[in-house]
């Protein structure tokens, strides 16, 4: 009985944590805090050819 109630607080908390990111749309946040850094590591790349 421990256990289910283990298990039933924890999906709860996992479904509390992924509707909180769906609602502030953390994920679409946390992507432009990076998108920077990363697109300026991927321009100063060597290319092998051109496009």
């Amino acid at each position: 009985m421990k256990a289910l109630k283990i298990l039933i607080g924890a999906s709860a908390a996992f479904f509390a944590l992924t509707a909180a990111i769906y609602w502030f749309n953390l994920d679409t946040k946390a992507v432009k805090l990076i998108e920077k850094p990363m697109m300026k590591h991927y321009d100063s790349m060597p290319r092998d050819s051109r496009l």
